[in-house]
């Protein structure tokens, strides 16, 4: 189970590529006003070799490790997802930070802990995403069976 069960309709692909849009004319960042923090991922097609971009969630920030946590809302579906599988290193950036960086993804057993531990910092925005996806939970427990069937990946800047 990924957080959407199917793949975007045309509306969402396009409702997805607004934060980009944002990011892009210089507004990154203001993801902050609304309780998130995003990360732009830019990575190689995997069929094209075109440069494709992406907005994904950061769920948590390791500053010691220096490592981020981010989610794949169509897990293994996700265009962006199977674009790092096929070309493992790829750009990214959270705020002004700017890194090329490689993913693996986490555990199961890590993935529903993290989902909580995101609730408890952000309840408001995390309901809201959970809901919108049509993922609705009545408690930690609950939310800790969803987010443990979820595709967290843990994202490292690659030493250059």
């Amino acid at each position: 189970m990924t957080m959407f069960e199917k793949r975007p309709s045309p509306f969402l692909k396009f409702f997805f590529k607004i934060p980009v849009f944002f990011h892009k004319i210089g507004f990154s960042g203001w993801e902050r006003l609304i309780g998130a923090q995003w990360m732009l991922i830019t990575t190689t097609g995997r069929k094209t070799g075109k440069r494709r971009e992406a907005m994904v969630d950061v769920m948590d920030y390791d500053k010691v490790a220096d490592i981020y946590y981010i989610e794949a809302a169509y897990g293994s579906r996700a265009d962006w997802y199977r674009n790092i599988k096929s070309n493992p290193v790829f750009e990214a950036q959270v705020g002004h930070r700017k890194f090329k960086a490689h993913a693996e993804e986490l555990a199961e057993k890590d993935t529903g802990e993290m989902l909580v531990q995101f609730f408890r910092r952000k309840p408001a925005y995390t309901r809201s995403v959970m809901t919108m996806a049509g993922m609705n939970f009545k408690d930690e427990e609950e939310l800790r069976t969803i987010g443990s069937k979820l595709t967290l990946l843990a994202v490292k800047p690659k030493k250059e």
